[in-house]
């Protein structure tokens, strides 16, 4: 904390109101730090599950893919894929979640497969089309956590620097005026009786 201090009363009183400010943005940034932090562990939470059910699909269609293969071999697998003509399309919306600009991916258009492909490959491909719909869940969520954690650890650096520096400089501060301010009242209050009693004397000798 940079500050020209004057060894006032009205500056101590700004400095206690600016001190009461700095808590209150100090509280904030710590229930955003809490908050995100229960964010965080739910997401991440999610991730996995939604993970795990990706690993599982992504076995069975090379299982299938695998067996194929050996039945029908590679060239028949690769003349099915050449009959896909559509494109995925999709949109990447912007949502807020606690001043954090997340994704959310929405699907516009997946590619049909039902009568586009040979009986023997359809299933195949209906495997797949599921697996992409999977991995773009699976960005959506690993795009948050990175972003939340990017945001939560410099929500941390900010706490701990109210906590730690800015904080106890005010109070330092505060004390330190307070005293000198006190010392200061202190003395003004004994020279005005001292200042006092001898105006008393000087009236009383006058007198006599």
């Amino acid at each position: 904390m940079s500050l020209s201090i004057r060894y006032t009363r009205g500056f101590l009183l700004d400095l206690k109101r600016r001190l009461s400010f700095v808590q209150r943005a100090h509280d904030l940034l710590e229930m955003k730090r809490d908050q995100e932090i229960r964010e965080l562990r739910s997401a991440i939470d999610r991730l996995r599950d939604l993970r795990a059910v990706l690993e599982k699909k992504a076995e069975e269609v090379l299982r299938d893919l695998a067996m194929l293969q050996a039945v029908y071999g590679s060239q028949e697998i690769i003349s099915a894929s050449m009959l896909m003509d559509e494109r995925i399309e999709i949109e990447v919306l912007p949502r807020n979640v606690m001043g954090v600009n997340v994704p959310i991916i929405k699907i516009v258009k997946m590619p049909e497969v039902k009568g586009r492909y040979p009986l023997h490959v359809e299933g195949l491909a209906e495997k797949v089309r599921g697996l992409l719909e999977d991995l773009l869940r699976v960005a959506e969520v690993e795009a948050f956590v990175e972003l939340v954690a990017e945001d939560l650890r410099k929500t941390s650096i900010r706490v701990n620097a109210l906590e730690k520096v800015i904080i106890p400089s005010y109070e330092a501060t505060i004390r330190k005026i307070g005293e000198v301010v006190e010392q200061s009242a202190l003395e003004d209050f004994i020279r005005v009786k001292l200042v006092k009693r001898a105006l008393e004397r000087r009236r009383g000798s006058e007198r006599a």
